[in-house]
């Protein structure tokens, strides 16, 4: 798989009691998105502790999280019932064949990589899509209003812990989401706020490999 998690027990614990309580209106509205559109078959791109797939279980929705941090996978095994599967590997190179799912989910993932890894999985999550897939992509977006500079100071206070700090920074420069659509052949049908604009949500239909 090329690249090794540095995501231990330390990071799954501040995942499990910081982040997921942060990240519920993101997790519930991509849920909502997800029964709104009759997904029936859901990939979780970096589904750390697996709090989207618990989501989506419990709305009827089949969801496979995917993550490259063993300590992550297992703790997500441990909240979830059997009826999510989770697997071991990386955004990179999916270990999934083409069209094996009608949504794949890309929340707060690009940001913690470079460029030519973002480009790679995009690639990946459009291959794995089906015919009239949906890419749903959850990111960062500099803020614009008083209040969203607020929230914003919470996020950067967060991810200036993390040790991807470098990548969040160069992709806020860029632009954030808005970047994203500059250089890649997005086609955005819905949009929704979440944290004052300062988190994006953005629905991709027909987002198919090329």
């Amino acid at each position: 798989m090329g690249k090794v998690s540095t995501y231990g027990q330390l990071t799954t614990r501040i995942y499990t009691r910081l982040i997921d309580p942060l990240l519920v209106p993101v997790h519930t509205q991509v849920a909502k998105i997800c029964q709104r559109l009759k997904c029936q078959d859901v990939l979780d791109i970096a589904s750390a502790t697996g709090a989207q797939c618990l989501l989506l279980d419990r709305a009827g929705i089949n969801a496979v999280g995917l993550d490259l941090s063993k300590a992550m996978i297992a703790t997500a095994v441990r909240r979830s019932p059997p009826t999510v599967r989770y697997v071991h590997g990386s955004a990179l190179d999916l270990p999934f064949t083409d069209g094996s799912f009608d949504c794949v989910l890309l929340l707060l993932a690009f940001h913690e990589h470079p460029e030519s890894e973002r480009v790679r999985m995009l690639h990946e999550a459009r291959r794995v899509l089906r015919p009239k897939g949906t890419l749903i992509i959850a990111e960062y977006a500099p803020p614009e209003t008083s209040g969203a500079r607020l929230v914003w100071g919470l996020i950067t206070f967060i991810e200036r812990l993390s040790k991807h700090y470098h990548n969040f920074r160069q992709f806020v420069h860029a632009g954030g989401i808005y970047h994203l659509e500059e250089v890649f052949p997005l086609s955005i049908s819905q949009r929704y706020p979440t944290y004052s604009g300062t988190i994006l949500i953005d629905v991709l239909k027909c987002a198919t490999a090329d």
